[in-house]
C-alpha cells in the first residue's frame, strides 16, 4: 500500500465510522432543524403581517365596510366608528346645523331693460329697479347699481339674519331677551322698549317687520351678534357679500346711522337680491303683509308703514319702506298676481304719496310685460 494511505490500526475505522454515522444522522436532523426553524420564521412573519394589516386596513375597505344603515357595533366597532368620526371633516359637516347658501343667485339680465316709461312721478325716482325674478329679467332699472341710503330698508337683512338663525337652531322664536340699556336709547321709530322689559324674539321680529321699530332692531341685531352689536353688523356686510350685494355697506342694524352719523348704503339692485331671499321665509312674508297688529299684549298698536299693503295695491305682499333726510322715501316691494312673482326697489322720493303712486303705476306696467 502506498505510506500515502496507510494509517495506525483503528484509525481509519474510527473515522470512517463516524463520518457515516454523521453522513446517516447529522445532516438530516440539521435539515429538519433548518426546516423547523424556517416554519417558525415564517409563521411569525406572516402573523405580524396579518396583525399589522388588521390595525391598518386600507382606507377604500374601512369605507366599504360602513353599513348604509346604522346597526349595534360591537365595542371594538364602535371605537373604530368614533375615532373615524372624529377624524372624518365630512361627518363633522353633515352633523353640523345647515348653514346658508353662500352662492348669489342668478344674475339678472339687464339686456332689454327700460330706463324711462313716463309713468306718473317717475321723475321723483332717484334710483330702481324692476325685475321678474323666474326669469331673471330686468323690466325698468334707473341708476340701479348706484350705491344709496336706505333708511330703515336695512331691517330686511336684520330680518334675514334672524330667520336663518331660527332655521339653523342657533336661537329660538320663543326665546325670552331681556332690553338692554343700549337698545333703550335707540330713537326713531319705535315700540319704547324699557329695560326692565323682556320680550319672546318673535315679538321683537314682529315689531321690527311691521311697525319699522328701531329700538327692537337693535336689540335683534345685538342678541344675535351675542352682546356685540359690531360684531351683527359685520355679520351683516358679510351676509350681503355671498349674496352678490356688491354694491352695500352696513354700520348699524336699523337704519338711522351709526355713532360716526355714517348712512347704510346699497343699490336697488343689491336690494332686491335680498328682497329675493326673503320670500323664502313665510314668517317675514306673513308679517310683512300684515296691516295692523298689536305688541305687549295688546297694550301698543303696531300699524305698517307699506302703504301699498293699506291701499290693497293687488298682489303686494311686501317688504319694507324706510325714510330719513338722507335717503329720502324708498322701498322694496314685492308683488303676486296669479302665478307670477315681481320685484322692485324705488329710492329718493321726496314724499311718500309720490312714491306710492309711481310703485302703483309701475306694477301694473311690469304685469303688461
Amino acid at each position: 500500500m502506498s505510506p500515502k494511505y496507510d494509517l495506525p490500526n483503528g484509525v481509519g475505522r474510527s473515522s470512517s465510522t463516524f463520518l457515516r454515522t454523521l453522513l446517516v444522522w447529522g445532516l438530516p436532523l440539521l435539515a429538519w432543524a433548518g426546516l423547523i426553524v424556517g416554519w417558525l420564521l415564517f409563521s411569525s412573519g406572516g402573523n405580524g403581517a396579518d396583525k399589522a394589516a388588521e390595525a391598518t386596513p386600507p382606507a377604500s375597505n374601512a369605507e366599504a365596510s360602513k353599513p348604509e344603515v346604522p346597526v349595534q357595533p360591537s365595542s371594538t366597532s364602535a371605537s373604530a366608528s368614533e375615532s373615524s368620526e372624529k377624524s372624518s371633516p365630512e361627518k363633522s359637516t353633515a352633523k353640523a346645523s345647515p348653514k346658508p347658501t353662500v352662492c348669489p343667485p342668478a344674475v339678472y339680465d339687464f339686456a332689454g331693460a327700460v330706463s324711462h316709461i313716463g309713468l306718473p312721478k317717475e321723475s321723483g325716482c332717484a334710483t330702481g329697479i324692476l325685475v321678474d325674478p323666474a326669469t331673471r329679467r330686468v323690466l325698468w332699472a334707473k341708476l340701479a347699481e348706484k350705491p344709496v341710503p336706505i333708511a330703515s330698508m336695512t331691517k330686511m337683512m336684520t330680518l334675514l339674519l334672524a330667520e336663518e338663525a331660527i332655521a339653523e337652531g342657533r336661537i329660538a322664536r320663543t326665546a325670552v331677551i331681556p332690553v338692554s340699556v343700549e337698545a333703550y336709547k335707540i330713537g326713531g321709530s319705535q315700540v319704547w322698549l324699557d329695560p326692565k322689559e323682556s320680550f319672546p324674539l318673535g315679538e321683537l321680529l314682529k315689531a321690527v317687520a311691521i311697525k319699522s321699530a328701531n329700538d327692537a332692531a337693535y336689540l335683534v341685531g345685538e342678541t344675535l351678534g351675542r352682546g356685540d352689536i359690531a360684531a351683527f353688523v359685520t355679520r351683516m356686510n358679510a351676509r350681503a357679500r355671498e349674496l352678490g350685494m356688491t354694491h352695500t355697506e352696513f354700520y348699524d342694524a336699523h337704519g338711522l346711522g351709526d355713532a360716526q352719523k355714517r348712512n347704510n348704503t346699497a343699490s336697488a339692485h343689491d336690494m332686491v337680491l335680498l328682497g329675493e331671499r326673503l320670500l323664502a321665509y313665510p314668517e317675514v312674508m306673513r308679517l310683512a303683509s300684515t296691516r295692523m297688529d298689536s305688541f305687549r299684549d295688546g297694550k301698543l298698536m303696531l300699524k305698517n308703514h307699506n302703504n301699498l299693503v293699506f291701499q290693497r295695491v293687488k298682489g303686494v305682499d311686501g317688504l319694507k319702506t324706510g325714510y330719513t333726510n338722507a335717503s329720502g322715501y324708498c322701498i322694496t316691494f314685492s308683488c303676486k298676481r296669479g302665478d307670477r312673482r315681481l320685484l322692485g326697489c324705488v329710492t329718493g322720493f321726496k314724499s311718500a304719496r309720490d312714491r306710492d303712486t309711481f310703485c302703483k303705476a309701475l306694477l301694473d306696467w311690469g304685469y303688461s310685460k
